[in-house]
């Protein structure tokens, strides 16, 4: 794709007018064109005196100018066409080569054009932000795991739930409590749960948050995964609206 674009771009124009450039140019625009080339950096001292000394005739002069011009690439045979239109008009016009000064006109419209594109997408997160901002508890991307929401989640732990309170930084004994203050297993789990909670600050207790905490557990459930994607997924979904 690069390739491409760079074949179709100022480097092709050069290659397409190389021989005429050298049957018509003189001495003088050769001299200019090199000076603005070394001025500006596309060429060096070593260069632009090889180009002049290593090269007899005008012509191969001005041949040796353009296919040292091209080995820099599309940016310098842009700059040269530019150099050119500004020293040779009446050259540049009989070549049919195309103004360096539209080309930069177009380049500024994209990156104009561009720069509106970013403003309007930042203007729209923004937008964004502010619904969100504006709903209530619930519906917000960061809102926390309700007592339903962990009691739902708790209902599809099995066995392994002792190892999913490890894995949320409970301690054993936080367990021995829990399987002593709660008969109802489903109970300990949804507590366990809740413990985990209220240990998260606000907004990092969502139901993201706790599926990346439990995702190097290898036996924890499925039913766990799809009930906790599912809550993330609601949640999209109703701050998309």
């Amino acid at each position: 794709m690069e390739r491409a674009a760079e074949e179709n771009g100022a480097d092709k124009e050069l290659k397409g007018v190389r021989d005429e450039f050298a049957r018509r140019v003189s001495d003088a625009v050769i001299n200019q064109l090199l000076d603005l080339c070394l001025k500006h950096d596309v060429f060096d001292d070593e260069e632009k005196d090889s180009i002049l000394e290593e090269n007899r005739t005008r012509a191969k002069k001005a041949r040796a100018l353009i296919d040292a011009v091209i080995r820099k690439g599309p940016e310098a045979c842009e700059k040269v066409i530019g150099y050119l239109e500004s020293k040779d008009q009446m050259l540049f016009k009989q070549l049919g080569l195309s103004s360096a000064q539209a080309s930069q006109s177009a380049g500024r419209r994209k990156e104009e054009e561009e720069e509106e594109e970013e403003e309007e997408e930042e203007e729209e997160t923004a937008c964004k932000r502010a619904r969100q901002q504006d709903k209530p508890d619930g519906l917000t991307r960061s809102q926390d795991l309700s007592e339903l929401q962990l009691l739902q989640v708790a209902e599809q732990l099995g066995k392994e739930w002792k190892q999913v309170a490890i894995y949320l930084g409970l301690e054993s004994n936080d367990v021995d409590d829990l399987e002593e203050a709660e008969i109802s297993v489903t109970m300990r789990k949804q507590k366990m749960l809740l413990k985990w909670k209220n240990k998260r600050k606000r907004g990092e207790a969502t139901a993201k948050h706790l599926l990346e905490s439990l995702k190097e557990m290898e036996n924890l459930s499925h039913n766990v995964y799809e009930i906790l994607e599912g809550m993330m997924g609601d949640v999209r979904d109703e701050a998309a609206k």
